[in-house]
């Protein structure tokens, strides 16, 4: 699952009974919808919570929900597999309520630029820009130009 090795998942848990650590520290990745006349289907929301030294609780949840404890190699991976090498526009962003990343979860390499508005000609970050899938050409709104042509759509 999520591009993990299967040597560095402990456990899977397709029970899901929702946010089971919502009180402790976690990192949360979220998927980025850029295209809001886009429904997809699969994970909208992955948090990763800290168990022990090398035991971490991954936590899934969207059309497909679940969790799955994994190595510290594995939220590697997980962080290398979703965050990292992202075109302009990512298609997950990492979200924490936390100050600084906790020391066991790895920093993107590359966080993402911004991505200049079509329309007006700003630069939004790209996990905030909105792109309506137009024909042939994708053009790439900032929130307060979607608002005004989202109609045209």
């Amino acid at each position: 699952m999520f591009n993990i090795s299967e040597s560095d998942i402990i456990e899977q848990d397709e029970t899901w009974g929702g946010f089971e650590n919502e009180g402790q520290p976690q990192v949360r990745i979220v998927r980025n919808q850029a295209d809001p006349t886009m429904i997809v289907d699969g994970v909208d929301g992955i948090s990763v919570t800290c168990e022990s030294t090398n035991r971490f609780y991954v936590e899934y949840w969207g059309y497909l929900a679940g969790g799955l404890w994994v190595t510290r190699d594995g939220v590697g991976e997980l962080k290398q597999n979703l965050l990292d090498d992202q075109d302009d526009i990512p298609g997950w962003s990492l979200s924490t309520d936390l100050d600084e990343l906790p020391d066991w979860f790895p920093a993107p390499e590359n966080p993402p630029s911004p991505v200049t508005c079509t329309e007006c000609g700003s630069e939004v970050s790209g996990t905030k820009i909105v792109t309506p899938y137009s024909g042939e050409l994708q053009d790439r709104y900032c929130p307060e130009c979607w608002v005004s042509v989202r109609d045209d759509f």
